[in-house]
């Protein structure tokens, strides 16, 4: 393998799992209005509710153990000790099978007190807390299948087969989508349902996405099973004890779970205290209510878009920074680390200069004429954020993987406290917009202090990365004049969005050809993605692999 492939090789398994997920969030923003034109906007509380339980019940039934599947199946796999990477898979699912059949059924008993609860308690409606209570009882299948798939990934992804990471989350998504769509439109337009029963069906479809990646695993998979199993048959050592494998899973596992939960106070405490903050200033409340429910749900949407590059380098960096670590190549370490920052910085800083200076356009396309003054002046300061909850979470799992565990809950608590403090004051005096700034204080100190962190413990040397950070944003700025110039003398009536997607479109063309030619005429993706030369040709070359 040569020099140039050995150090592609993270970077092009996290481009590709990044692609397969950008494909699955891009149609999960489809299903979402006819669902909502099929349900009614009353019933899509209902969903809401739901989801919210669902997220929740998924964080505590992995508890982590798909990382760590990860993590232990690359690290035996480079030892050459097959026999305990299958015993790792087989411990691992059964972990995360039988914890997530206890969280089902706590679940499935608590489900009628729960309903009551989240439909306003004694005061509810029979037929409100009936149909919550049967949307628990669907979502339960989901909980019990959705760990075994997140295992499934985690084993393959330890493997380095990153693109069936990517494609599996494509189909999955797809196959909800697809679901929700079809299964909606037959039961409430065919049938003659309840509108309620679109809800029943968007439901119904993660368990069915799952169990058709599920069965996607098992027949892409079998030339990688044989192999294992062939290499397993050459092996003379036994595996690893089985103790020892299961208190390598925890030890790995829980402080992910720790760190994800950690990672989602802010979110909470944005909920949970603004409105209270808010209503001690001559703020009204009603535009208060307004403005968090763009922040928070509007604008976190589109903010999606960037984060794919968290999920997919999350998920690609894992099996090869192991490795590394696996061989004591702390050099080779070093330039894998400085790559993956540098290659997120290449890619997301000309999405976050688009965003914030076409904010108007791309709220538009998205949500309309309605409270566009508000909903772009809240999502053009909010793509800050953007930008740093993006490479915050990257660094994080960098620092688990690495074996930092402690540095980094230590460093989300000490993010956590800043937030706390700050919000209060920076609400008080900003409003809506405080709660921006006090989320990027508390990812700023993350970033820095994990920054700080892996210098001092590898040795690793980040002023390369600011250097090309700070040319990367002045390339993205100069690629995109042109585009601001264009736009404020071609004056664009924002009344249909059809228009304004074709108009995007074209400054998208225009942006991204400037940016790229500015760039490699001095040799800055050259440089960062350690290639000779890079073309057009070469890079759809690339992508077509």
């Amino acid at each position: 393998m040569n020099k140039n492939k050995v150090k592609q090789s993270v970077i092009v398994a996290a481009l590709t799992s990044s692609f397969g997920i950008f494909i699955s969030k891009a149609l999960g923003l489809l299903y979402y209005a006819p669902l909502s034109a099929l349900a009614g906007e009353s019933n899509m509380a209902f969903y809401s509710v739901t989801y919210t339980y669902y997220d929740l019940l998924l964080k505590i039934s992995s508890a982590g153990i798909p990382f760590a599947i990860a993590a232990l199946v690359a690290r035996y796999y480079i030892r050459q000790d097959y026999k305990t990477v299958l015993l790792i898979k087989k411990l691992g699912i059964s972990l995360i099978m039988g914890l997530s059949f206890i969280v089902a059924l706590i679940f499935l008993f608590a489900s009628k007190p729960l309903a009551m609860q989240a439909m306003g308690g004694a005061s509810a409606s029979e037929s409100d807390v009936y149909h919550l209570r049967n949307l628990f009882l669907i979502l339960v299948i989901a909980v019990i299948l959705v760990p075994y798939l997140s295992a499934i990934r985690g084993y393959y992804q330890g493997l380095k087969r990153l693109d069936l990471y990517g494609s599996s989350q494509a189909l999955e998504q797809f196959v909800r989508v697809l679901s929700i769509i079809v299964l909606a439109l037959l039961f409430v337009k065919v049938f003659k349902f309840e509108s309620i029963y679109a809800i029943y069906c968007a439901i119904a479809a993660a368990a069915i996405a799952a169990l058709v990646t599920i069965i996607f695993f098992i027949f892409m998979t079998k030339a990688d099973n044989k192999h294992i199993d062939e290499l397993v048959k050459t092996q003379d050592s036994p595996a690893e004890l089985k103790s020892i494998i299961i208190k390598e899973i925890i030890a790995l596992g829980l402080p992910y779970l720790l760190i994800s939960f950690l990672g989602s106070i802010s979110p909470l405490i944005n909920a949970n205290f603004f409105l209270n903050t808010i209503s001690k200033t001559n703020v009204d409340i009603e535009s208060a209510k307004l403005s968090m429910g763009i922040l928070l749900a509007n604008c976190n949407k589109l903010h999606s878009i960037p984060q794919v590059l968290t999920i997919g380098f999350s998920a690609g960096l894992v099996p090869y920074l192991v490795e590394t670590l696996e061989q004591q190549d702390i050099n080779k370490l070093g330039k894998q680390v400085v790559q993956i920052i540098d290659t997120v910085l290449y890619i997301l800083i000309p999405i976050i200069i688009i965003f914030i200076f076409f904010a108007r356009d791309i709220y538009f396309i998205m949500y309309g004429n309605t409270n566009l003054d508000l909903g772009t002046n809240l999502f053009r300061l909010s793509n800050l954020v953007a930008f740093s909850d993006t490479i915050a979470p990257i660094i994080s799992s960098i620092m688990i993987t690495l074996r930092l565990r402690k540095e980094a809950v230590l460093t989300l608590i000490g993010s956590i406290m800043i937030k706390f403090i700050s919000f209060f004051f920076l609400v008080k005096h900003f409003g809506a917009n405080g709660m921006t700034f006090s989320s990027l204080l508390s990812s700023l100190f993350v970033i820095g202090a994990y920054l700080l962190i892996l210098k001092k413990r590898f040795g690793i040397r980040f002023v390369q990365s600011l250097k090309r950070g700070f040319i990367i944003l002045i390339c993205a700025l100069i690629a995109c004049l042109p585009c601001i110039i264009a736009d404020y003398f071609i004056p664009f009536e924002y009344s249909s969005r059809l228009l304004d997607i074709l108009k995007m479109g074209g400054i998208g063309i225009v942006f991204i050809s400037l940016y790229y030619l500015i760039s490699a005429k001095i040799n800055l993706p050259q440089h960062i993605f350690g290639v000779e030369k890079i073309s057009p040709k070469s890079l759809l070359s690339k992508f077509r692999s």
